[in-house]
């Protein structure tokens, strides 16, 4: 199963939303593009494995790929480097409401795929950046 994720880059984090066919799973908050914070900047467009993780510390995320994570945090918490996190939606400014509650609806769409041994996979598209910053002329490919 492959599950598509649109998005948008803006200078202070990068927006879209999860897609499992013309079904939308839930909205998505990411950190900015490297061009616009090389310290915490969102995956590359491209295709990832997803499984499921735990750590003692944080509890139970997402693994996307290598290096990233799909994980819930809530407001006043920025996503880091590699970091996707989903959010039920957003007030009008821009706070993300019900990440937990996202992120756990997620988990129960997923498990039983994973459960049967099923390969999930994550493919990540972006609109173009709509205006030009030298940093952000870099093509990125899938």
């Amino acid at each position: 199963m492959r599950l598509l994720l649109k998005r948008r880059y803006s200078p202070r984090n990068t927006l879209g939303a999860l897609h499992l066919g013309p079904r939308k799973l839930c909205l998505i908050r990411e950190a900015p593009k490297d061009c616009f914070d090389p310290s915490r900047n969102c995956l590359e467009e491209g295709c990832y494995e997803l499984e499921p993780d735990h750590d003692e510390r944080i509890g139970w995320f997402i693994r996307v790929g290598n290096s990233g994570r799909l994980i819930p945090k809530t407001a006043p918490y920025l996503p880091g480097k590699f970091e996707i996190c989903p959010v039920t939606k957003f007030r009008k400014d821009g706070t993300p409401l019900f990440t937990r509650l996202a992120f756990l609806k997620l988990m129960d769409f997923l498990t039983p795929y994973w459960e049967r041994q099923e390969v999930v996979e994550l493919q990540i598209v972006s609109s173009p950046i709509p205006y030009q910053l030298e940093s952000c002329l870099s093509q990125s490919y899938c």
